[in-house]
């Protein structure tokens, strides 16, 4: 056989093993995406108390009773109020850690860094949970310590109202802006505040003529991306809108999925799920026009730079005075749940409450079948979960990165679809799929539901990984013989290992972390941690709540902490 003959061969192969996996893939991907999104549309035309696909009747009923209620407009105003209002706060707060971290010589930029990642995993249903135990009109810990000072009735804060909930979730979404935004300030050219210095402008002056319009771009576009995930969120607006009488999109839709008392009902809240992934489209579009008209104002070249750091002088005090403020702010609910879960019942803390400080109610948990069932689920949802999508993503990233690839495209255009379906309304439809299935009740509905919702983090950083490979390494290894999944698995996978392992303890930690679809999806089998903790504050069992949320948040930083610290290390040493 001639070597003409082999390669000629060996291309075939290599085509057809492609081939197949290419096909698979797009099945996958639309049925993990399109079929949600078909069925949420159809149970929106559906008639009122069937389930969607029982019936091949349509009808305006829905929407009908959707734009003549004065309630949903209600509704639209208090989502993008409180989306507005959390987003402005939560940036604001973040640009200025970011700037002091990467543009300033203030101590402690390290440690800050480490703790803005380790933040991240974790869950705003914890963080809601210890904020109302701080701020609980009758014996929230802030509001009894401002009785005693004050020597007045009343309270500090009102917990349960709107400009509370926009508070704490801007105080939660701070971490995630806070790392959007180190990032352009770490890879911006210092060259044009160099030059403004050299001029004569004071520090002041700069920041505000040179380095905030260079950055304008870069902060719009993420305040667009922060706004569209507070619009989308969930767990904060449960646990706090509600008892507030501040309802907005997404515990609309799930109170008429899941209500309290009475039949779900399934074709109000689709159509509740296309407002609402109408809105979220919306901005998705404003994001992607903001972040491509954002190229002009590029200014990082292919140099090597480090930027200048600026002298704070007197202001490191007061600079530090506020990361310290904020530190103690995010530390406050986690601390406040884990004192409550040392203590059999619900004391405040307290030189004489020291004496009852015991292990009692972890025993008590972890001696839980419902707890251990609960571990066990999570366990292997989000092993399960992190494992599929990144695989997934590295597969779906080589085609998406191959040059004149019409169908990789499409499942690139496919799999960044759900970026724009908000979590409650693509979890309402994965409902309605399986509904009347043998999958319903399972905890496979859920490894569904967060593989769905995850896909389009996994292959933005896939994608972005493999864009940095030369096509001419895997060549090699497939002229050389090698079929593509072996080319794939030992000479792609090592090399973007470093960006696999990060997009999988992402997913990891977000699929602990998530109650959406948990929630949701319900049932005896499949309940995880997540839910666990929300039947238990229900119930209520606040020691048992924090034990858990202590266990819970544990778990997570013993496995994503030693990763962010090695990475902080490695940018501090870049």
């Amino acid at each position: 056989m001639s070597a003409a003959h082999r390669q000629s061969r060996f291309g075939q192969l290599r085509f057809s093993q492609q081939g197949v996996i290419l096909t698979l893939l797009l099945v996958f991907v639309a049925l993990l995406v399109l079929g949600p999104v078909l069925i949420l549309i159809r149970a929106s035309f559906a008639p009122s108390g069937v389930i969607p696909l029982e019936t091949w009747e349509f009808t305006l009923e829905q929407f009908n009773a959707l734009f003549s209620s004065s309630s949903t407009w209600k509704l639209v105003w208090n989502t993008i109020k409180y989306a507005l209002l959390s987003m402005a706060i939560g940036v604001s707060i973040a640009t200025i850690l970011a700037w002091l971290t990467e543009r300033t010589d203030m101590p402690g930029a390290f440690v800050l860094r480490v703790l803005m990642f380790s933040w991240m995993a974790v869950p705003a249903l914890v963080v809601g949970f210890g904020w109302i135990l701080l701020l609980n009109p009758g014996n929230g810990l802030l509001n009894v310590i401002y009785r005693e000072v004050m020597g007045v009735r009343g309270y500090l804060f009102p917990l349960y109202s709107f400009g509370t909930l926009a508070a704490v979730t801007a105080i939660a979404v701070v971490p995630t802006a806070f790392v959007m935004i180190s990032g352009l300030l770490r890879n911006m050219d210092p060259q044009l505040e160099s030059a403004a210095r050299v001029h004569g402008g004071s520090v002041l002056v700069v920041i505000r003529r040179v380095t905030l319009p260079l950055l304008v771009p870069g902060l719009f576009s993420i305040g667009i991306y922060m706004f569209m995930a507070v619009v989308q969120t969930f767990d904060l607006p449960l646990i706090i809108g509600i008892s507030a009488r501040f309802p907005v999109l997404s515990t609309r839709v799930y109170l008429l999925s899941s209500p309290d008392n009475g039949l779900p009902n399934y074709g109000f809240a689709a159509a509740f799920g296309v407002l609402l992934l109408v809105i979220a489209v919306g901005l998705m579009w404003a994001y992607l026009r903001t972040v491509s008209a954002g190229e002009k104002y590029r200014v990082v070249s292919g140099k090597a730079f480090r930027p200048r750091r600026i002298a704070l002088g007197w202001w490191k005090a007061p600079a530090l005075v506020f990361v310290v403020l904020y530190a103690v702010v995010m530390a406050l609910p986690l601390l406040m749940l884990l004192w409550i879960s040392l203590n059999t019942s619900f004391v405040l803390p307290s030189a004489e409450a020291l004496n009852g400080v015991t292990l009692d109610v972890y025993r008590r948990v972890l001696a839980n079948p419902v707890f251990l069932r609960a571990a066990t689920n999570t366990v292997i949802l989000v092993v399960s979960v992190a494992t599929i999508v990144m695989l997934a993503s590295t597969l779906i990233g080589w085609f998406t990165t191959r040059p004149n690839s019409r169908i990789g495209k499409a499942l690139d255009a496919l799999s960044f679809a759900p970026m724009a379906i908000p979590p409650i309304v693509l979890v309402l439809a994965i409902l309605l799929i399986y509904l009347r299935t043998p999958l319903y009740g399972t905890l496979w509905v859920i490894i569904i539901a967060h593989s769905t919702v995850f896909l389009a983090f996994g292959v933005r950083t896939m994608s972005s990984a493999l864009l940095q490979l030369h096509s001419e390494l895997p060549d090699a290894a497939l002229v050389s013989g090698a079929s593509w999944l072996t080319t794939l698995r030992k000479v792609t996978l090592p090399l973007v290992w470093p960006q696999f392992v990060n997009g999988w303890l992402w997913v990891f930690a977000h699929s602990a972390r998530d109650l959406t679809a948990p929630l949701m999806l319900l049932s005896s089998t499949n309940v995880v941690a997540a839910a666990a903790l929300w039947n238990m504050w229900q119930f209520p069992d606040l020691p048992g709540v924090a034990a858990l949320s202590v266990l819970l948040m544990g778990a997570l930083m013993v496995i994503v902490l030693p990763f962010q610290i090695y990475a902080a290390r490695r940018l501090d040493a870049g």
